[in-house]
């Protein structure tokens, strides 16, 4: 269960989450996201592409365990070069 405080929301796990990742090449989002959840069930959808072209923003949705987990996903999604930031 989750625990509750003034500064964090209170969330049951396992819970499905959702990231927003934004980045600039699909290809290269859909490569890591596929060599970060070995084996782990997702859903990868495409949001919106820029009109320009150079940005693509993706939603990946997937049963997170707890915690931990939820905030390993993005730490790891944010240090990869080709996305600019991940909500």
């Amino acid at each position: 269960m989750g625990t509750s405080s003034p500064d964090k929301p209170d969330i049951s796990y396992p819970t499905r989450w959702s990231y927003r990742i934004v980045g600039t090449s699909e290809e290269a989002i859909r490569s890591l996201v596929l060599g970060l959840l070995i084996n782990v069930e997702h859903e990868l959808v495409v949001r919106r592409r820029s009109s320009g072209g150079r940005y693509i923003s993706l939603d990946l949705s997937l049963i997170v365990q707890d915690e931990e987990e939820r905030l390993a996903i993005y730490e790891r999604l944010s240090r990869h070069d080709t996305i600019r930031f991940v909500i």
